[in-house]
């Protein structure tokens, strides 16, 4: 086989992938009940987070989950998540969020939910609350359970870091 054989062959391979994923992508999306258990698990998850309740929020957490938080080293594993997600809702309670912008594309046993976030946060030691704004990508996979969970997340704060104070 020459090259060019073999540049065909894999170009014909990738558009029949290609159009096997859009063709599932298109039939789940047609499928509104699909839709709706991922915006009702996403929503629920969220709500998790605006209450502060770690468990709920930990149980749509996926064992082989990733979470990149802005400015931070990834975390890996659902466990590493907990610690994560505990540590900070030691230092800060959910005062509010806000999700908009949301779009959901649908693929085969897997969602990928984008938006943008707004995230009022109460310092647990006291003082100022202060509110975080950004974007947000999170992938959501559906477990062999017939269940969805997160298993990816990444999302960028838009505020600027502080300027550290000259002495």
């Amino acid at each position: 086989m020459n090259a060019s054989s073999t540049a065909a062959a894999v170009c014909v391979s990738l558009l029949a992938a290609y159009g096997a994923l859009w063709s599932s992508a298109e039939t789940q999306a047609a499928e509104p009940a699909t839709k709706g258990t991922i915006e009702a698990t996403t929503s629920a998850f969220h709500n998790a987070l605006r209450t502060n309740d770690l468990d709920a929020f930990m149980s749509y957490i996926a064992e082989d989950a990733l979470l990149m938080p802005p400015g931070e080293a990834p975390v890996r594993g659902k466990d590493a998540i907990g610690a994560w997600y505990s540590a900070f809702l030691s230092q800060f309670r959910t005062s509010s969020l806000t999700l908009a912008d949301q779009e959901i594309f649908l693929g085969d046993k897997w969602a990928v939910e984008l938006g943008t976030y707004e995230w009022g946060l109460t310092p647990s030691a006291g003082g100022a609350p202060v509110v975080d704004h950004g974007n947000y990508m999170q992938v959501w996979k559906l477990q062999g359970d017939g269940e969805w969970r997160f298993a990816r997340e990444i999302y960028n704060s838009s505020v600027s870091p502080a300027v550290p104070q000259e002495k």
